[in-house]
């Protein structure tokens, strides 16, 4: 549980309370986000303005899960300074820190993906992760991680979760998320754990429908529900709630199914009364299709607070008018409004936002130097993200033991890029795997073309012949993907290369760490999970035996072990 607050704490949150108007309360319950202001973000006269005319309790700053980072983390330690000086209140600042600090700025350390954290299982390495993704992140400002993820990938068709969760097994996600999130709040960020009631069984995105958990309860106590519980009684600040349904609680409702964040039965009654949650409870962005589903705005609105969610992520500022009129006609209750309000200025409380100086500085962050932290943090931080990038590569499959490759042997390799290309934006790192084949001396022939199918099969009769065969996969960490798994060129190239007689690919993964779903045939396999900024090179060393794979597979990944579990079809099967 979280430690109890201070007599001085206490009384500041009740001075608060108390000082506030309806509206400013209702402003404390909605997250907003900075980079959809209607003005530029540094003006003062119109921040200022804003904020008297919607007085928000926070704000979302840097980059999004589905966008890359952005920003310099100078520019937004002063942004946030100047709206602390401008806001009545003290303003809490999140980002979607999932993979370090640098997932949501860009001048900050980007840490691999926690599905590498799961490969490595180290708790001691999570907890560092969770620490510097605290240190790097307050000194930009940010005071709320909307991490870490605590969802389990049961369905390896899931689009939305693939490497930013810690695996299939909830021991370890409850182990390595403890972590996680205990490195984080020892050193001044709220954590918030997502997304309840769990995703990874769907194989739908709820960025699109209402996604479905559509396990018993007894087996979802036993997955998703003992990660949570530890969570909860490990002390994490605060919970998201995602637009995800769980009919065990709610009944079948496959027409319209009931998210958990309008679900009063979900966040009430199983969160908070049956497993002891005391903390925030955040909703998933409300601008989600598996939200906007629900009914009409209104509707949703009320309907997603009074479930018992204390603060909105981007309503809108209709939201105001909406809620002003619900509580003046008794559709939401003001004591229910004052006790959300009560846990975020505890919240607040808890993170020393009443200690704020006049500046609207924050004691508690370290200083920058070239908008990082200062030269001796800064290269441990970047030291961890390297040793996880070199600890998680996983060799899943290695038929016939052809890795390591011989680098005296090894001379003339093929390269079959599966996805040279995707949503319309060429990716660089996947060139500079062919750079680093290369810079060894070796001879690359490249395939990025797959009409006509038999070109690799043509290229054989005329007498070539490979050393090694590479076939690398990555999928962005960033964008709306709606799939994890290979489709248009990326399939082509699948198809493309099974018409080849002597070729016998090494498939690298650099996203999913499923590709035997859909390459079978591959004898050998190595997963990275993603094309962090020292993975490929450190990937390529580990082919040629520089390095040796450490990592263990942190989800069942063989189709011919009989044991991949595909319970999230079975709900939607009636």
């Amino acid at each position: 549980m979280p430690r109890p607050l201070t007599r001085e704490e206490q009384e500041w949150v009740e001075r608060m309370l108390a000082s506030m108007s309806l509206r400013e309360k209702i402003g404390q319950t909605m997250q907003d986000h900075a980079g959809r202001l209607p003005f530029k973000g540094n003006d003062t006269e119109a921040l200022a303005a804003y904020l008297k005319t919607y007085p928000v309790g926070s704000f979302f700053i840097g980059g999004e899960v589905i966008q890359k980072a952005a920003g310099k983390a100078a520019e937004y330690r002063e942004w946030t300074e100047q709206l602390q000086r401008i806001s009545k209140y003290p303003l809490l600042f999140s980002g979607d820190l999932e993979f370090g600090a640098g997932s949501a700025v860009k001048s900050l350390t980007a840490f691999p993906p926690l599905l590498a954290l799961a490969a490595v299982d180290d708790e001691n390495m999570a907890y560092e992760y969770g620490k510097f993704t605290a240190l790097e992140g307050r000194a930009a400002g940010f005071t709320w991680a909307l991490a870490p993820g605590t969802d389990l990938l049961l369905n390896w068709m899931n689009p939305v979760i693939t490497t930013r969760c810690l695996g299939d097994d909830p021991k370890r996600a409850a182990r390595l998320a403890g972590a996680v999130m205990r490195g984080m709040q020892d050193h001044g960020l709220a954590a918030c754990a997502k997304h309840f009631p769990g995703d990874g069984v769907d194989y739908r995105d709820q960025h699109i429908v209402t996604t479905i958990n559509g396990l018993t309860e007894e087996e979802w106590v036993a997955a998703y529900g003992q990660v949570s519980q530890s969570m909860i009684d490990q002390g994490v600040l605060s919970y998201m709630t995602g637009h995800i349904a769980l009919p065990w609680m709610e009944g079948d409702q496959e027409e319209n199914p009931v998210p958990a964040t309008v679900s009063e039965r979900i966040t009430t009654e199983l969160l908070r009364e049956r497993m002891g949650f005391e903390g925030v409870v955040l909703s998933d962005a409300l601008d989600m299709g598996g939200f906007l589903a629900w009914g009409s705005y209104e509707k949703r609105i009320i309907d997603c607070f009074n479930c018992g969610t204390d603060v909105l992520l981007w309503p809108g500022v209709d939201y105001f008018g909406v809620m002003e009129r619900a509580v003046r006609e008794g559709a939401v209750r003001m004591e229910r409004l004052d006790a959300s309000v009560r846990r975020i200025l505890q919240l607040k409380a808890r993170l020393g936002m009443h200690g704020l100086d006049e500046e609207g500085r924050d004691p508690r962050a370290l200083p920058l130097l070239n908008d990082k932290l200062l030269p001796e943090l800064d290269l441990e931080a970047r030291g961890l993200s390297q040793s996880l990038a070199e600890r998680c590569i996983t060799l899943v499959r290695n038929r016939g033991h052809i890795l390591p490759l011989d680098p005296q042997t090894t001379r003339r390799v093929l390269v079959i890029l599966l996805n040279k290309v995707t949503e319309g934006r060429k990716y660089e790192r996947m060139n500079v795997f062919v750079d680093l084949l290369r810079a060894r001396g070796l001879q690359v022939d490249i395939l990025d073309e797959f009409e006509p199918l038999g070109t690799v099969r043509k290229w054989e009769l005329s007498g070539i012949r490979w050393d090694a065969v590479f076939a690398p996969y990555f999928l962005p960490l960033h964008g709306m993907m709606n799939t994890a798994r290979p489709v248009g060129e990326a399939a082509k190239a699948i198809w493309a290369m099974q018409h080849a007689e002597t070729i016998r690919p090494i498939g690298i993964s650099f996203a999913t760490p499923y590709l035997l779903q859909d390459m079978p045939f591959l004898d050998t396999l190595v997963n990275a999970y993603s094309l962090h900024e020292d993975t490929v090179e450190l990937t390529v060393k580990a082919l040629f035996g520089e390095l040796p794979f450490q990592g263990r597979s942190p989800v069942k990944t063989d189709p011919q072990s009989g044991s991949l579990d595909l319970r999230g079809m079975r709900y939607l099967e009636h």
